[in-house]
């Protein structure tokens, strides 16, 4: 897929993106750039923080991946890049994925009145996962 979408673009598909993206695509806790260049130093030992940084970056720019900025000040990522919610720990940065909701209708029906144009691919509601709330 990465491969097809970047024919005839002035990007070229790297080994390092390539297995990047394999890498982020099987893990479902939206890693840290920290956490995704662990994982990638087990498959390239030899890779550099700054490339896996960079190629993150590109991912996420072209829609391969979704970056996400949560409450905790990390910035995380997501492998999965169709349109769906993130409920994202104010505390203790935890992340879950909501596929099915059926609030993100709504709201694209209701903004559509607006005449602005949300991108709901990469919507965060704050709050407290269970863990933390029961501290509380």
């Amino acid at each position: 897929m990465l491969k097809e979408q970047l024919q005839g673009t002035k990007y070229r598909l790297t080994n390092q993106r390539q297995i990047l993206l394999e890498e982020i695509q099987k893990v479902h806790t939206h890693p840290t750039a920290e956490e995704v260049y662990e994982i990638v130093r087990k498959r390239i030992p030899n890779v550099s923080f700054a490339t896996v940084y960079r190629n993150l970056d590109f991912l996420s720019q072209n829609g391969f991946i979704i970056k996400l900025h949560t409450k905790d000040k990390k910035t995380r990522y997501d492998g999965y890049s169709d349109p769906h919610l993130h409920l994202c720990c104010k505390k203790c940065g935890y992340v879950v994925d909501i596929f099915d909701c059926k609030c993100k209708l709504s709201a694209s029906e209701d903004l559509e009145e607006t005449g602005f144009s949300p991108d709901l691919s990469c919507l965060e509601i704050p709050g407290l996962c269970k863990k933390c709330n029961s501290k509380n």
